[in-house]
């Protein structure tokens, strides 16, 4: 049973007048430090951790309740994450606490897993009494949520639509049916997203007796995380979170314990798809047990790309397109996956078998001491990248929390710098054997009997942890004021003696982190001619070899400079950009050999045949996929429909058959003759953020990038408005897939310096643009028709050229419903304007997530980097904001009316529709004028 609750303004309330008599509530209890992070505990049982990091002007808050699919029994099957759902829907102090969020410019969600559920949000901290309300929200919905029947009806199926839409991949699927298999007994075995006669059935006694019994604070721990007085802090958790009275109940732990697996088991998975996968699962130790930081180690060393033993197995080989697994370390004993897809049409089965072996075979063909080090090597550079970002450590926490301590964090973090050649032999040889395998067949397929594995319980956390102290905190960075005036007033811009342009925006920031931007801009239309698919698989295969590094050389380079690097192609509404990027993220110390290493990999890649023809595979599996997904098919549909040219044209819009037939027709030669054309820096745009010295860095960059010449000159391939689309509806059957699409799209002839551009775009933001928006309110909270629903407007910077368009996934069977609400909103949007109570509340929401954008290195990184392409400073974006911020009901309704043509909406339905056109064929298209 629960213990009696009363609402936190109830206790508030009762405790102002038994001050009169008795002593004040104690204070947080400081228990211990490890890091940086501060551990308290208050008298009502709610563990509270504390990280300060004023380097960002943003602050984030996670509450993580220590209940998850685990925990739940007999019909109550999906039931922790339904209650995600529902703690959303508000309490009578917060009745809409979507729209609350939005209102305080937060970025926010809350997830759901085997051990755990936890509520995140990010805000500035630049707002007066931001914290202090954030605090009080999370407070006040852990005990006071509604949990209403009428709520109930709406939400269950938007969480239903959830289920559909991983029902619609047949590789989900195979994951959880191994799961499934792997696990008799024990919950790990259910999939989190839930049952769905459960999700649908379930009584809303039911539900709220659940958040009654876990939704308490000796269940739940707090975390604030980034920029924020920590003595402040701790008053405010003690004002909204201390008077909550610890509850009378108490919580049992969960006591199944999954049997020793006694033989192979075997899956096979028969649905509609076009490409076959085969996975293993194997029983693996819990995350707080020593053997998992050597399993962790081993995974890497399996799955890795390009070095893994299965990547090289089965996608080097030929035999699949792609592989990817994990080790989860979970609070109780927990397992490694692997799934990987087989090449376009072919048989999964020696897929399976390449997989058992190269698993099973590690004893014949042990591991070395050098893939020993190299995975250590990765997993550690990954574990110090996200230490330099508090606000996903401060969501991070809540995995290892669930796992039995936060502390484990940084004791994995330990256990795998001591981790030898000897510990990931011992546990390949324990554990990935033949009788503690389940595998798993998208197509027929037989396993053999196998021996038995034995599973070593979860240890006593507390005792390993006991004297566990850590090591010394990361330096914090300066306290920057993200405003356009400031990021401005830091800014230096040059032009380098090749044409190249450079913007240097030197701070100081946590754990001296960087990040830098570049594009590259080269050719003409004329020169893409027939060539559209190869150079957009150009970016795709630079990191793939040079004349002086391998693939792997590149990989283990940068994992030694604690570096990722990204590079990629550009892409237009017209399907084709004449640019590529790349995305550096490293450190003080490494920033200018990463540089150099960026530069020599830009001029001298080689484009190596295996490599090529693994990116080639890799890519026609994707397309291939797609043919029978609504999704792709609906948005193809929509943008070719929207952008009509000839076949011959460079902005032409393929289907996906005609892409598909395409990329099997580039040879690695035309990627390597137009590098060699057309690649240079003498057009390129970079931009630097972060801790670096300036002329330091300018100095590398004239060295290297600055120093490298366009073979021929850049020129922009311009696009049009393309007038005359007339508005249809289009049927596009899918067969067998439990999620649809409805979406819907016109043209508009406007650039982004259009004095009517920030009435529509901020008109889009009302429509489908936030948390808040008419699409959400009306589709999700109202209806409950869609999981996920929204709009863009995208306007062109130097083309009149902009799409307005929504879109919503739905169950197939109320596709025609969330298609005619969808219409109708911006129909009211286009007819009705925006009323002044509600513009004015959306601007004020829409200045906070500005803020927040603002606080965003990476964000900020790209408005620079696109005013110099564009010749615009920040003050073109802060004309933008000031726009906006003075927009009134009267101009939105003139710019809606003088820019959109409703007649000229083209609007698509896709997925396996009700019976009226169930006739029809596969991906075939039907109409209705």
């Amino acid at each position: 049973m629960t213990g009696k609750r009363r609402s936190v303004t109830l206790v508030s309330s009762i405790l102002a007048l038994a001050l009169l008599a008795t002593p004040a509530l104690a204070g947080p209890e400081p228990l211990t430090t490890v890091e940086g992070i501060s551990e308290y505990r208050l008298d009502n049982g709610l563990q509270v951790l504390l990280f300060p990091d004023s380097s960002k002007p943003t602050f984030t808050v996670n509450v993580t309740y220590f209940v998850g699919s685990r925990h739940e029994g007999r019909g109550e099957k999906g039931m922790a994450h339904l209650l995600e759902h529902m703690v959303f829907k508000g309490t009578p102090n917060h009745p809409d606490i979507w729209k609350a969020l939005e209102d305080h410019g937060a970025s926010f969600n809350g997830t759901t897993w085997v051990d755990r559920t936890n509520y995140y949000e990010t805000l500035p901290s630049t707002v007066e009494g931001n914290l202090d309300w954030t605090l009080g929200m999370e407070a006040d919905r852990m005990i006071n949520s509604k949990i209403s029947a009428e709520d109930l009806s709406t939400e269950f199926s938007v969480v239903r639509n959830e289920f559909e839409m991983g029902e619609n991949n047949p590789t989900s699927v195979l994951w959880e049916r191994m799961m499934a298999t792997a696990y008799i007994w024990h919950n790990y075995g259910d999939s989190t997203i839930g049952s769905k006669s459960d999700i649908e059935r379930v009584p809303v006694e039911n539900l709220r007796r659940f958040y009654e019994k876990y939704y308490q604070p000796d269940n739940a721990m707090l975390v604030v995380a980034g920029d924020f007085d920590p003595a402040a802090a701790l008053a405010l958790i003690q004002k909204h979170f201390g008077p909550i009275p610890r509850p009378s109940r108490k919580l049992e732990d969960t006591y199944t314990v999954e049997p020793v697996q006694d033989g192979a088991r075997h899956v096979e998975l028969k649905r509609v798809g076009d490409v076959a996968a085969a996975g293993t699962v194997y029983h693996i130790p819990a995350g707080s047990h020593p053997d998992y930081a050597a399993l962790d180690v081993l995974q890497q060393i399996m799955t890795d790309q390009p070095a893994g033993r299965l990547y090289k197995a089965l996608v080097e080989s030929g035999l699949a397109s792609q592989v990817f697994g994990v080790a989860f370390g979970w609070r109780e004993p927990g397992v490694a996956i692997n799934i990987a897809q087989a090449q376009s049409g072919g048989d999964p089965r020696p897929v399976l078998d390449t997989m058992v072996a190269t698993v099973e075979g590690l004893k014949q063909n042990p591991v070395t001491e050098d893939e020993v080090k190299r995975a250590r090597r990765t997993l550690l550079k990954n574990i110090e990248l996200a230490m330099k970002n508090s606000g996903r450590i401060g969501v991070q926490l809540s995995e290892w929390a669930a796992a039995g301590d936060w502390r484990l964090m940084f004791l994995h973090r330990d256990r795998i710098e001591q981790v030898t050649l000897a510990d990931v032999r011992r546990v390949a040889a324990q554990y990935f054997t033949e009788s503690n395998r389940t595998s798993g067949i998208f197509y027929p397929q037989q396993a053999d009997q196998l021996l038995r594995a034995q599973i070593p319980a979860a240890p006593d956390v507390a005792a390993v942890l006991k004297d566990y102290q850590g090591r010394e905190a990361l330096a914090e960075g300066e306290q920057f004021e993200a405003t356009t005036a400031n990021i401005e007033s830091r800014v230096t811009r040059l032009t380098l003696d090749n044409g190249m342009q450079l913007a240097l925006l030197p701070k100081q920031t946590r754990g001296d982190a960087v990040s830098a931007v570049v594009a590259l801009r080269f050719a003409a239309e004329q020169d893409l001619a027939g060539r559209v698919t190869a150079v957009g698989m150009v970016p795709d295969l630079l990191m793939r070899g040079t004349d002086k590094y391998s693939y792997q050389q590149i990989k283990d380079r940068l994992d030694e400079l604690k570096a990722t690097v990204s590079m990629g192609g550009g892409g237009g509404l017209g399907g084709v950009d004449n640019s590529m990027f790349v995305n550096v993220r490293t450190d003080r110390e490494n920033l200018v050999p990463v540089l150099e290493l960026v530069d020599h990999i830009l001029r001298h890649a080689t484009f190596p045949d295996k490599e090529f023809e693994i990116v080639k595979k890799e890519q026609l599996t994707q397309l291939e996929n797609q043919l029978s997904e609504p999704q792709p098919r609906a948005f193809n549909f929509l943008l070719r429909t929207l952008n009509p040219y000839p076949e011959d044209n460079v902005r032409y819009l393929p289907t996906l058959e005609q892409a598909i037939e395409r990329l099997k027709a580039v040879k690695v030669e035309d990627l390597r003759k137009f590098h060699k054309q057309f690649y240079g820096a003498s057009h390129a745009q970079m931009t630097v953020i972060g801790d670096f010295d300036a002329g330091q860095v300018e100095q590398a960059v004239r060295k290297t990038l600055g120093a490298w010449k366009s073979p021929k000159p850049f020129v922009r391939i311009a696009s049009k408005h393309q007038d005359g689309i007339q508005g249809r509806l289009e049927k596009i059957l899918t067969p067998d897939k439990k999620m649809a699409m409805v979406a819907g799209g016109m043209n508009v002839r406007m650039r982004d310096d259009d004095p009517r551009y920030p009435a529509m775009h901020f008109a889009n933001y009302v429509l489908g643009g936030s948390a808040k928006s008419r699409l959400l309110d009306r589709l999700r909270q109202k209806e409950g028709l869609s999981y996920g629903t929204g709009s863009f407007f995208s306007a062109g910077s130097q083309d009149e050229r902009a799409l307005f368009a929504g879109m919503a996934i739905c169950a197939p069977e109320n596709a025609a419903q969330a298609h005619d609400s969808l219409v109708d909103e911006f129909r009211r949007l286009v007819q009705q304007g925006i009323p002044a109570a509600e513009l004015e509340d959306a601007k004020a929401s829409y200045a906070l997530q500005i803020k927040n954008q603002l606080a965003n290195d990476a964000m900020v990184a790209g408005m620079l980097n696109n005013g110099l392409y564009l010749g615009r400073k920040m003050d073109w974006w802060q004309r933008l904001y000031d726009a906006i911020a003075a927009l009134t009901p009267e101009q939105l309704k003139a710019a809606l009316a003088g820019s959109v043509n409703l007649d000229g909406m083209v609007r698509v339905q896709a997925g396996d529709l009700p019976a009226e056109t169930a006739g029809a064929a596969a991906g075939a298209e039907e109409s209705d004028e």
